[in-house]
C-alpha cells in the first residue's frame, strides 16, 4: 500500500511539473515577442527624429540635371507626351542654385521663321567663324524644305526650337488645342529630321498677348518651354542693317543687369549684315551662346 501511494504521488507530481514547464514556456515566448516589438518600435522613432533634425538640403554637386542641352537619338517611348521637364531649381528645392542663365558680357541669339535655304547656310558659317552658338526657332513646312541645313545646325551644336507651322494668327492662336498641335508637329519634324526631342517654343510674334491662362495650361500640359526676348533687333523691318546699331544700343542698356535674349530672324537681309554684329560682340568681349532646356526662360510679363 505504502509503495503504490508513493508512485502515485510522484505521477502528479510530474504531470504538474511539465504543466508547470509548458506554462513557462509560452510565458517566455509572449514576454519576448513584446519585448521586442517595443524595441523595433523605439527604434523606428529615434530614426524618424533622427532623420528630420539632420535633414540638409542636397548639395549643387548632387543636383541631377534633367537632360543635356538637347537629347538626340531618343526612343519613341522617351517621346511621350506627359514627361515631365524639371528644372534643377524644382527637382531639389535648393533656392540658391542659381539659374544657367547669365548676366554680363554674355548674349543668346535666337533666329526665327527659318531655315531659309540661302540665309540660314550664310548665318551657319558666320557663326562658325565668329565661334558663336544660336537657338534657332524652326517653322515646320522650311525644316521639311530644308533638312540638310537642319542636320548641319545639330553638327554644330546650335540649339533646335520650334516657332509652329503657320505663324498665322487666325490659325495658330484659333484655340489652344490649335496651338499645341502646332507645336507638336513641329517638334516631331525636328525628331525625324535630327533625332532631336526638344521642348523649346517660341509662340509667333510673342507670348503677349496671345498666350492666354488657357494657352498656358495647354503649353504646360505638354511639357513646352516657352521663349520671348528682351532685345528686339526689328531685322525684319530694318532690312538696310540698321537692326545692327539697333541691337547694339539695346544690349549696351542691358548689360550687367539682366540676360540678353537677342530676336533676329532667318532672311537674306539679316545675314547680309550679321557679320557687323558678330564682330562688334567679339571686339568687346561678348560671349555669344545658346539657350538650354534647363534655363528659366525669358518671358513677356
Amino acid at each position: 500500500m505504502t509503495t503504490r501511494k508513493k508512485y502515485r504521488l510522484n505521477k502528479k507530481g510530474k504531470v504538474a511539473v511539465i504543466f508547470i514547464f509548458l506554462m513557462l514556456i509560452i510565458l517566455t515566448y509572449f514576454t519576448w515577442g513584446l519585448i521586442s516589438n517595443q524595441k523595433v518600435v523605439a527604434k523606428n522613432s529615434n530614426l524618424s527624429k533622427t532623420s528630420s533634425l539632420n535633414y540638409e538640403k542636397p548639395s549643387k554637386e548632387l543636383v541631377k540635371k534633367p537632360f543635356p542641352v538637347q537629347r538626340d537619338k531618343v526612343s519613341k517611348e522617351t517621346l511621350k507626351k506627359d514627361e515631365k521637364v524639371i528644372s534643377p531649381l524644382e527637382e531639389s528645392g535648393n533656392k540658391d542654385i542659381e539659374p544657367p542663365l547669365e548676366t554680363g558680357k554674355i548674349v543668346y541669339l535666337t533666329f526665327d521663321d527659318g531655315p531659309h535655304p540661302i540665309a540660314s547656310k550664310e548665318i551657319i558659317e558666320l557663326l562658325d567663324q565668329y565661334d558663336a552658338k544660336a537657338t534657332f526657332f524652326m517653322l515646320e513646312p522650311n525644316m521639311n524644305r530644308n533638312t540638310e541645313i537642319v542636320k548641319t545646325m545639330k553638327e554644330k551644336g546650335h540649339t533646335l526650337g520650334v516657332h509652329g507651322i503657320t505663324h498665322d494668327v487666325s490659325k495658330v492662336y484659333k484655340s489652344p488645342e490649335n496651338f499645341v498641335n502646332e507645336m507638336n508637329r513641329a517638334i516631331d519634324s525636328i525628331h525625324e529630321i535630327s533625332g532631336i526631342n526638344t521642348h523649346l517654343v517660341r509662340a509667333p510674334y510673342g507670348s503677349k498677348p496671345y498666350i492666354t491662362p488657357k494657352f498656358k495650361e495647354a503649353s504646360d500640359k505638354n511639357n513646352f518651354i516657352l521663349w520671348d526676348w528682351n532685345v528686339d533687333s526689328r531685322d525684319w523691318q530694318l532690312t538696310n542693317g540698321e537692326f545692327v546699331e539697333n541691337t547694339i544700343t539695346q544690349v549696351n542698356h542691358l548689360v550687367e543687369k539682366e540676360p540678353i535674349v537677342i530676336l533676329l530672324h532667318e532672311k537674306t537681309t539679316t545675314s547680309a549684315h550679321l557679320k557687323r554684329l558678330l564682330q562688334y560682340f567679339v571686339d568687346n568681349g561678348y560671349e555669344m551662346r545658346a539657350i538650354n532646356e534647363w534655363m528659366i526662360p525669358v518671358q513677356f510679363k
